[in-house]
Parts: C-alpha cells; sequence; structure tokens
C-alpha cells in the first residue's frame, strides 16, 4: 500500500479507479440490514496527510518552478502530476474514509450531516481544481492566460488550504474505530 502511495506522486501513472474502488468496497456483508462493508484502517488519516503535504509541495512547485520562471513545459507536467495525485486522494477519501464515516456514525444524523456537508463542499472544490488543472495545461501561454494564471492560482490555493486545515483538524478527528 506504501508503495502505491509515494508511487502515485511519482509518475504521471495512477491506479485505475475502478480498481481503487472495487478493492475498497469490498462487502463484508453479510446480509444483515446495516452491516459495515468499510474496515478501520488505523493507517488511513496519516496516510491522508501525507496526501495533503505532498500536494501541497506539488502546488507551490507548480509557481516556484513553472509560473515565476516562465516554464510552461515545467508547469505542465506538476499541473497533470497534481491533478492525478488530487484525484487519487479523492478517491481514497471518498471510498474509504466517507463510506466509513457515513456507516460508524448512522445513529448520530446531526455529525453524519456534517460529514454529508463536508463532502458536498470538497466536491465543489475538486470540480474547480480539476477545470483550474485542465484550463492551465499548455505549453505554451496566451498573455490572457499569464494574466489570469495568479488570479486563478491564488483562489485555488486558499480554498484547498482552507480545506486542508478543516479536514485535519474537524474532520479526521471523527474517524475512530467503531
Amino acid at each position: 500500500m506504501l508503495s502505491f502511495i509515494s508511487g502515485m506522486f511519482r509518475s504521471n501513472k495512477t491506479a485505475d479507479a475502478a480498481d481503487l474502488e472495487e478493492k475498497y468496497t469490498r462487502s463484508s456483508y453479510a446480509g444483515a440490514k446495516g452491516a459495515r462493508t468499510i474496515s478501520y484502517d488505523p493507517t488511513l488519516i496519516k496516510a491522508l496527510e501525507d496526501d495533503h503535504r505532498t500536494l501541497i509541495s506539488i502546488f507551490q512547485r507548480m509557481w516556484s518552478e513553472g509560473y515565476e520562471k516562465q516554464n510552461y513545459r515545467q508547469l505542465s507536467q506538476l499541473l497533470t502530476q497534481f491533478k492525478s495525485g488530487f484525484q487519487a486522494h479523492l478517491i481514497k477519501e471518498n471510498v474509504r474514509f466517507y463510506v466509513y464515516l457515513e456507516q460508524a456514525l448512522a445513529g448520530d444524523a446531526h455529525t453524519l450531516q456534517v460529514v454529508k456537508d463536508f463532502r458536498t463542499d470538497m466536491n465543489e472544490i475538486a470540480n474547480a481544481v480539476v477545470q483550474f488543472c485542465k484550463r492551465y495545461n499548455h505549453e505554451a501561454f496566451t498573455p490572457e492566460m499569464v494574466r489570469d494564471f495568479k488570479m486563478d492560482y491564488q483562489k485555488i490555493g486558499e480554498a484547498l488550504t482552507r480545506r486542508t486545515a478543516l479536514e485535519e483538524k474537524e474532520l479526521y478527528v471523527l474517524y475512530q474505530p467503531s
């Protein structure tokens, strides 16, 4: 597992989303209503936090190695790497983290709603991040792209910084063995 996590950021190749989803949603369902389908993983939160640090590093490199140096080829490569790592992180979060929490918190309607709101918010941020990556994934920038990149980069950076802090301080603490 560790080799997969560290490897997903070294190249543009990521595991197929369907393979990941199948691996982590194999049901232990025995026919009883409400049976758990995702087990607690004591390494999951550390893995998600490690993903955050890796993604933040790649995001910062977009600026320092790509935009500031006007090296749009490097920026394009970093955008591709960031998008792939970001999407792999979201799959891991959606399939292993949120599903487990929704199962574990089924009897706590208020906290479950908070978790669902977090998930909805993350989906909106994810759409913006993917659109940002697609918009600027070019090896040559027009003057308009150069002008707009700074503002869009700052907006995405602020959203990701806010979200990462909230997840790590408020949401990840809910992930407990049941």
